[in-house]
């Protein structure tokens, strides 16, 4: 068989690498056209064996089972996609958890979280506003690991009252030994709605939009 140039009869020319980059990965219905081509151009008189005909042949099979399960997992896909977008829709009204450091101020104490890797001797919440000026910092004394919250009450560094709005924190924690501690950090707040963009779910948690997948917690 004659493919891309010259080859023995009985065999098959392996393609360019040109080719295969112009063409990419061969498909079932490519090996069967090659399969078919291989036998037409045979030799008569010195026949492709048996036995590596039956091993293309299984090739052959294996291909195609391969590319049936890859329809069958795209389809499996989409329903998982289409059920966990309709499960979003549930979780409008309630409360959440999700992981994340932007929060919205709307005038009431605000309620944030963090996880700590080790134990802390001291901690630090730093609030910021939408221009990332500092507002407020709140001191924490010593803490385990494992998850804690913080309150902040909506004033800046004067004791004053701050505007509604966007913010976000950080959290800053030491060990004994003076050695950081890294923390992960949280926000809360109630689901408003749903947003669907290429197929996935982001939730509005007062007011900020939040990837479904980074969800902690579900409270009602």
């Amino acid at each position: 068989m004659v493919i891309n140039g010259t080859a023995a009869p009985g065999t098959v020319a392996p393609q360019s690498q040109a080719a295969k980059s112009a063409q990419g990965a061969l498909g079932k219905d490519d090996f069967l056209k090659l399969l078919v081509a291989q036998l037409k151009n045979q030799d008569p008189l010195n026949p492709t064996d048996n036995t590596q005909f039956v091993a293309q042949l299984a090739q052959f099979s294996s291909l195609e089972g391969i590319t049936n399960l890859n329809k069958s997992m795209e389809g499996i896909s989409s329903s998982m996609s289409a059920l966990q977008n309709s499960n979003a829709a549930n979780l409008i009204g309630k409360s959440v958890k999700a992981e994340g450091s932007d929060f919205s101020y709307s005038g009431s104490p605000v309620t944030v979280g963090y996880d700590l890797t080790g134990a802390a001797s001291s901690v630090k919440v730093s609030v910021f506003d939408a221009a990332g000026r500092l507002m407020r910092t709140i001191e924490g004394a010593a803490q385990p690991s494992g998850v804690h919250d913080s309150v902040w009450d909506g004033k800046d560094m004067n004791n004053n009252p701050s505007q509604p709005g966007s913010y976000s924190f950080t959290v800053t924690a030491r060990d004994s030994a003076n050695n950081a501690v890294s923390a992960n950090t949280y926000v809360y707040g109630r689901v408003s709605g749903v947003n669907f963009d290429s197929g996935k779910a982001n939730l509005l948690v007062d007011g900020k939009e939040i990837s479904q997948n980074k969800l902690k917690g579900i409270y009602r």
